[in-house]
């Protein structure tokens, strides 16, 4: 089957988007139909709002003799579930109904997957964006509920994200020395929860020896950087966007992945990976997380927007061994048992397979 695929980028170079790692996943693991990405949404790297406004303007116009030229028979369209994803989406959405392509709706968190947009006009989108689907898939039972609550819809189907678990299980770990090393590997954005990470950074340092490594882009890169810097000098390293081998390598040489997300979070894959890896995760309860992570037993859990949460689960998480290990084995366990890539696209090939 020909299925027209949209998300940003799929280069890493040019951006960082779970968006986009999900569908090089699907791309690269399910040889039983033929993918064509479309591209949707803007680059991490700096652009004008005229371009920007022209751009999207020709992604939206060129859609549907896309479409038509590939002879299209599915769209897999990705959602981010916030303002500018919303209606860019129903755009094409509508295409797809004049067109009289079929559309799995695949929704990937976002600020309006937990909190409903009080504009009217934004929630009865939604509302169509949904029900002109042939098929909804969110990633977990939680967001699934979300959906039935915030906008009345109850036929989502929960398909979760997965990695293939077996490439980073057998990361060996890279430690030159004693310090334990702190990850975050993602968009660096205020959403992300990165203020939070400053804050607790600088009370943690005072009493505890670690290194912290960045990797990632975005709108508080500069900020971030020029603040851990300052705070932590030499056990600061910022490693711009990895992928491949340097993000193995990254992961590789860390002990802990940070993540205490404000908003806006569906299922990280960036978290999928590191904790196959035994990596273990320190995070919030944001949307899907919250279902794949169990406070003490394969991760720890900290408050949204809470800086001195996260200094304390740290300190904690930091002085005890034993627990570190505990959470590192049941960390990889978790992705290995539930997470793997190989039950993920036979589950995706069902789904499709009913919507043909």
């Amino acid at each position: 089957m020909n299925i027209l695929i949209t998300a940003p980028s799929l280069d890493v170079k040019k951006n960082v988007s779970g968006v986009a790692t999900v569908v090089n996943t699907i791309i690269e693991h399910n040889c039983l139909h033929k993918y064509f990405h479309y591209l949707l949404g803007r680059p991490d790297s700096p652009m004008g709002k005229l371009k920007w406004f022209y751009t999207i303007l020709e992604q939206l116009f060129i859609f549907p003799f896309f479409v038509k030229k590939n002879e299209i028979q599915l769209v897999h369209q990705n959602l981010p579930f916030n303002t500018k994803g919303l209606l860019r989406e129903s755009i094409i959405n509508f295409w797809c109904y004049l067109v009289r392509v079929p559309v799995l709706l695949h929704v990937h968190g976002g600020v309006y997957l937990m909190n409903p947009p009080e504009n009217l006009f934004y929630r009865f989108i939604a509302k169509q964006l949904f029900r002109h689907s042939k098929v909804v898939v969110v990633l977990s039972g939680l967001e699934n509920e979300a959906i039935a609550k915030h906008y009345n819809f109850r036929d989502s189907l929960v398909l979760l994200n997965s990695i293939d678990s077996s490439l980073y299980s057998a990361i060996s770990k890279n430690k030159d020395d004693h310090k334990p090393v702190l990850l975050f590997m993602g968009r660096i954005h205020e959403s992300k929860g990165i203020e939070d990470i400053v804050a607790a950074f600088r009370i943690l340092k005072q009493e505890l020896n670690f290194r912290f490594v960045l990797c990632g882009d975005g709108p508080l890169r500069a900020y971030c950087v020029d603040e851990c810097q300052e705070l932590l000098g030499d056990d600061f390293e910022y490693r711009g966007v990895v992928s491949g081998n340097d993000k193995m390598k990254a992961i590789a040489d860390s002990d802990f992945f940070l993540l205490p997300s404000r908003y806006g979070e569906g299922l990280p894959m960036a978290l999928l990976e590191t904790m196959a890896a035994g990596v273990v995760p320190v995070v919030t309860n944001d949307a899907s997380m919250a279902y794949i992570i169990e406070h003490e037993v394969n991760g720890l859990m900290v408050n949204k927007f809470d800086a001195l949460d996260l200094y304390k689960k740290l300190k904690r998480i930091l002085s005890d061994t034993m627990l570190y290990n505990v959470l590192s084995i049941n960390a990889s366990k978790t992705i290995k048992d539930k997470y793997d890539v190989n039950e993920y696209i036979e589950n995706l090939n069902i789904i499709y397979k009913q919507i043909k």
